[in-house]
């Protein structure tokens, strides 16, 4: 029936970690506000988010090994909901609640599928409703005399150019402080639970630590410095063996740490935005083996642009350190913290839309994660190096498009190749082309508040797919991928 328009697995070892920063990613809202008796002001907002999805050529748009095939095609709608109260009760108090729609009570979906589960006619949709961000905040000038500030609750998190941790989708229970001893400069410390088996035990927690600064050196150009240290004294959750993740001791004692340094800004009419991130540490007695774990991955990010009225151009580069060799105890794989391996309808975009968001990367090490196994998808720019060209254009005053093109590496293939001697007996070289990818944003603002959007992408994977179909198969086929809906914000 013809459809159209409506649009590893594990390998040896690591850790699991996150840690924050202070970015807090609120949804549009209409002008008016709800005002309370007194100085609170209180402001009920929202969105209704429609989808059509179409995919083609693609195994599935969630799982382990979601690859190119040939000839399997899906098509479906979505809705999306959220709910918001901001309660701004003074200048310095402040407390935020957000709810959002959520398939079978998943904590990683935002969304229910039209018809879902064979409802029938004349039924309501297959929707719970769960907690997005519950936090209050609370800045005052405290007894040296400066801004100082904290934040409690559940929130979304990321940090710098978020190549490394980029929670924003569903969040982290945090607690934030910081401190702005003068105008130009911001000083943030941070705690996280990431994971939290049994409460009356520790060993079973990971928990994240985060030191951040920020000094703003003109008003258009920003540079930033942080550290991330997660913690666990036994468990690693991702290598877990069960479904049941974090509740169960792995590993005598994890200490993963990330040092990330960041910069944007604009010099003589050029956009510009970098970061380069470094990990080490130690995760001792790994799944109880007797061998330790030395994580030693790094990344690279840089990204500019140019306006010729009307038309802004950009380009960017990113690269991921990979691991070269499975049975070695360093970890040279970049590890990435970009939320949990769910599915491509709840993932965000970070660069390409179908590359990293819905087939399976050249990541092979991605255990930094709660995912039991580590993720597969999801995984930024793990052992992935892309160049990228893209424009950005107001073709009339409410449409506006976008369009990028991506060649893809895998950084490393070494790793690949020992594990598929290790699961099929035979040597394999693995090529490192991912492929390429062209996506394109369209854009047309109905009136205020709604809009209406379409997203198309085309990723014509490489050999790197076909020389990994023993393990998976995939194939290197070309996969379409097309997105279009209402956005209705309030």
């Amino acid at each position: 029936m013809k459809k159209f328009l409506a649009v590893f697995v594990g390998a040896l070892f690591m850790f699991c970690f996150s840690a924050a920063a202070f970015a807090v990613h609120a949804p549009d809202v209409a002008d008016e506000a709800v005002v309370a008796k007194g100085p609170t002001k209180i402001t009920l907002g929202g969105k209704i988010l429609i989808r059509g999805w179409y995919f083609d050529n693609v195994s599935g748009i969630s799982g382990n090994n979601v690859v190119p095939v040939d000839g399997q095609s899906d098509a479906f709608y979505s809705t999306n909901v959220n709910l918001m109260l901001d309660a701004q009760v003074s200048d310095g108090l402040r407390g935020m609640i957000e709810f959002e729609t959520s398939k079978d009570g998943s904590a990683n979906s935002g969304l229910y599928y039209w018809g879902d589960k064979g409802r029938g006619y004349d039924s309501k949709p297959n929707a719970d409703i769960l907690l997005r961000q519950a936090w209050i905040q609370y800045v005052g000038t405290g007894l040296i005399g400066i801004p100082l500030g904290i934040k409690i609750g559940h929130m979304p998190l990321s940090l710098g150019e978020k190549i490394f941790l980029n929670n924003e989708r569903f969040g982290d229970d945090a607690i934030l402080v910081w401190a702005d001893p003068m105008k130009e400069l911001h000083i943030a410390a941070g705690t996280v639970k990431l994971n939290e088996g049994d409460v009356l035990s520790h060993s079973d927690d990971l928990d994240g630590y985060v030191l951040l600064a920020t000094y703003q050196w003109d008003k258009d150009n920003m540079f930033g410095i942080n550290y991330v240290w997660t913690h666990s004294d036994g468990n690693c959750p991702s290598s877990n063996i069960d479904d049941e993740p974090g509740y169960e001791v792995n590993v005598e004692e994890l200490n993963f740490s990330n040092v990330g340094v960041h910069a944007k800004g604009m010099i003589a009419g050029v956009s510009y935005a970098a970061e380069a991130d470094f990990q080490f540490g130690k995760i001792e007695n790994y799944q109880l083996s007797g061998n330790d774990v030395n994580p030693k991955g790094w990344a690279v990010y840089a990204k500019l642009g140019y306006m010729i009225d009307p038309v802004n151009i950009r380009a960017s580069f990113a690269h991921g350190s990979g691991d070269d060799d499975l049975f070695d105890n360093d970890c040279n794989e970049f590890q990435t913290q970009q939320g949990p391996d769910y599915g491509a309808t709840a993932r965000l975009v970070h660069y390409t839309q179908i590359y990293e968001r819905t087939v399976r990367t050249a990541s092979a090490l991605a255990k930094l994660t709660t995912t039991v196994g580590g993720n597969t998808t999801n995984t930024g720019i793990a052992n992935t190096t892309y160049y990228n060209l893209g424009m950005d254009v107001n073709l009339m005053k409410d449409l506006s498009l976008s369009v990028d093109g991506f060649l893809l590496q895998a950084s490393e293939t070494g790793a690949w190749e020992d594990i598929i001697a290790e699961e099929t007996g035979e040597s394999k070289s693995v090529d490192d082309n991912l492929g390429w990818e062209v996506d394109m944003k369209l854009n047309y603002k109905i009136t205020k508040n709604l809009s209406y959007f379409v997203e198309a992408g085309y990723f014509d994977s490489g050999d790197f797919y076909k020389d990994t179909n023993v393990l998976f198969g995939g194939k290197d086929e070309g996969v379409t991928q097309v997105v279009h809906g209402l956005l209705f914000t309030f």
